[in-house]
């Protein structure tokens, strides 16, 4: 939040006059602040349009920071659970939400009557048989044999043991929209995917290569074994060689380019006759040629295998894309796309109302009608 919304926060909290949205906005950003950074604050405070505070409650408020894991402790727990939704700061509209002297901003109300759920762990298994195996209601232990590859669920994540494999044969793991899944490839390879994402691989790697195929968006930890190099083929038209290293891969068809983003190691990306290396905190992104971006913030990009939405300075279809995925829902734009920018980070265990209470402050309006999210201007 910029030195002005915090500010003006302070002195509501003053005056006692903080909607729930504003109060848990404000204790997030206080049980955080740097000591020092919080001075500077409150040197700034008397220094905007408002009645001054007093010196008297400036110093009592400082001296609270002292005990600030007592004051966010106070807060209810489900209201703590929603603060990550409401310190959100987007776009310029939310400068005027906060900024004094201006024209009020209409209450933008997202519905929690018809609340929807986040995603969750699971996935679909599709053996060399066909056989379909649901993950999320399979028990722990062996699932299935295959050619001596054994399949082992535990806690929610998928382990092949190739040691005694005979021959080879090919799997398929499907995440649905609302699902995310993670599972050890017979090499060792660690995958996560996305919702709404495929992953195709051999139950044993005997070729010169460790080859798989994707689709939607995968991160990947791959063992390292010089001798066979790892490659992810996308779309049947892009390959990502590489040796050991960790990267993200986004190929959702609705995605205007397939991008591949470094965060260890280096990888070769690969269309047609062109070809780039990157190195880390790169990402190319591939049309109908290659572009580099020298200058990518990597937590972005990975921040959904961590249970996180990462929205700095996304517009609204991006941000719409990623919760119609995570929450299986419709986006509807009522009057046109909205162009505001978003800014923060919000859990991806919140409901989808509680990521709306802090998606509104960028005044952008929403409605939710069952499974469809309505787009307001």
């Amino acid at each position: 939040m910029s030195d002005e919304q915090i500010i003006h926060l302070i002195h509501k909290y003053r005056s006692s006059t903080l909607s729930e949205t504003e109060e848990l906005a404000f204790f997030s950003w206080y049980a955080e602040v740097d000591p020092g950074e919080f001075h500077r604050i409150l040197q700034q405070a008397g220094e905007v349009d408002y009645e001054p505070a007093s010196p008297v409650f400036l110093s009592s408020l400082e001296e609270r920071l002292q005990h600030k894991e007592a004051v966010v402790r106070k807060m209810p727990i489900l209201r703590r659970a929603a603060a990550a939704a409401a310190i959100i700061v987007l776009g310029t509209t939310a400068w005027y939400v906060f900024k004094p002297d201006r024209r009020q901003v209409p209450p933008i109300i997202a519905a929690k009557v018809n609340d929807v759920q986040p995603g969750k762990s699971g996935a679909v298994l599709t053996l060399a048989n066909g056989q379909v195996i649901a993950l999320d209601s399979a028990g722990n232990g062996v699932i299935a044999n295959q050619n001596g590859t054994t399949v082992t669920l535990n806690n929610g994540s998928l382990h092949y043991n190739a040691d005694n494999a005979a021959a080879v044969s090919y799997n398929m793991i499907r995440t649905p929209k609302a699902r995310q899944f993670q599972l050890q490839l017979p090499d060792g390879t660690t995958v996560w995917l996305n919702a709404g994402s495929s992953l195709k691989y051999p139950t044993a790697f005997t070729g010169k290569e460790r080859i798989v195929s994707i689709t939607g968006e995968a991160f990947f930890d791959v063992a390292k074994d010089a001798a066979h190099p790892f490659v992810v083929e996308v779309a049947d038209q892009v390959k990502v060689q590489v040796l050991g290293t960790q990267f993200n891969i986004n190929a959702y068809p609705d995605e205007k380019q397939i991008r591949a983003t470094l965060l260890q190691g280096s990888i070769k990306v690969n269309k047609d006759a062109a070809a780039v290396v990157l190195q880390p905190g790169q990402q190319a992104q591939v049309n109908d040629e290659i572009t580099v971006n020298r200058n990518i913030n990597t937590s972005q990009v990975s921040s959904w295998k961590d249970g996180v939405f990462n929205f700095d300075d996304l517009g609204v279809e991006a941000v719409m894309r990623q919760l119609a995925r995570w929450y299986d829902i419709e986006v509807v734009y009522e009057q046109g796309i909205p162009t505001n920018r978003f800014y923060g980070e919000i859990g991806r265990n919140l409901s989808l109302a509680q990521v709306l209470e802090g998606l509104k402050l960028s005044g952008v309006h929403f409605r939710i009608e069952g499974k469809r999210l309505i787009v307001l201007p």
